[in-house]
C-alpha cells in the first residue's frame, strides 16, 4: 500500500519543536503504517545571542498561545545556545539511536526541567543515559566532523524549501505532491496535510486498477 513520507526538521532545543511534539505523535498514532517518518536537524545557530529574561518573555508568549509553560532557567547567557544538543542527538543517531528519545530527553531536560544542557558535559550526560550509550563515544560521535556535516545538509535542506521556522514539516507522496509546513506546531493542520496527500495516491490507485493505462503511462 503507498504511503507518505513526513521529514520533520527541527532543532532540539527550539520551543517551539518541543510544543509540536504532542500534534506530531498525534498524527504518527492517527496513521500508523502508512506513514513514513524521519526527523532531520534543521539548525538554529550555535548561539541564541538572548539574555535569560528575554527567552523568558518569549516563553510567556507562548504560554499564551498553547498553555504551556516552558522553563528558561537551561539558558545561561547570550552565548549558550543549542549546538552541544544538536550535535549529542545527531551523534547518538550515528551510534543507533535512531528514534526520538534522545533529541527528546535533551529537549525536555532543558525546557522542562531547566537543566544547563547548553553546556556540552550536560548535553553529554542527558543525550547517553537517554539513549544508553557510552558517554565517551558519544563524544568521538559528536567531535567526528561527519556529524556537524550531515547537520549542515540537513540544515541546508531545509532551507531549500524557502522554510525559515522550526518545526518545518515536509509532508510528500509517491506521486510527488509536496507540501511544506513551516512553522506548524498544530494537529489539525498537520494531519489535514497528511490525508489529503494519503486522498490523492488512494484515488490514484483506484483509478488505474480499472482503468489500466496505455504503454508507456506511469
Amino acid at each position: 500500500m503507498p504511503r507518505v513520507t513526513l521529514t520533520y526538521f527541527l532543532d532540539v532545543l527550539s520551543s517551539w519543536c518541543l510544543i509540536a511534539e504532542d500534534a506530531l505523535a498525534r498524527v504518527r498514532r492517527e496513521f500508523g503504517d502508512r506513514l513514513v517518518y524521519e526527523w532531520r536537524i534543521g539548525a538554529l545557530r550555535d548561539r541564541l545571542n538572548y539574555t535569560p529574561e528575554q527567552l523568558g518573555w518569549y516563553y510567556k508568549r507562548t504560554h499564551s498561545l498553547t498553555g504551556t509553560m516552558l522553563n528558561n532557567a537551561w539558558l545561561e547567557g547570550t552565548e549558550d545556545g543549542p549546538k552541544w544538543a544538536d550535535l549529542a542527538a545527531e551523534g547518538a543517531r550515528s551510534l543507533g539511536c535512531v528514534d526520538d528519545r534522545v533529541r527528546l530527553a535533551l529537549a525536555r531536560a532543558a525546557m522542562i526541567e531547566g537543566k544547563h544542557v547548553g553546556r556540552r558535559e550536560v548535553a553529554v550526560e542527558t543525550a547517553a543515559q537517554a539513549g544508553g550509550i557510552a558517554a565517551e563515544a558519544l563524544e568521538r560521535a559528536m567531535d567526528d566532523p561527519q556529524t556537524a556535516a550531515r547537520i549542515r545538509a540537513s540544515s541546508d535542506e531545509m532551507a531549500s524549501y524557502r522554510a525559515t521556522m522550526r518545526p518545518t514539516f515536509v509532508v510528500r507522496n509517491p506521486i510527488d505532491d509536496l507540501t511544506v509546513l513551516c512553522g506548524c506546531w498544530r494537529y489539525d493542520v498537520l494531519a489535514q496535510a497528511v490525508r489529503t496527500s494519503l486522498a490523492d495516491i488512494d484515488a490514484y490507485a483506484a483509478f488505474t486498477s480499472k482503468n489500466p493505462g496505455p504503454p508507456g503511462v506511469v
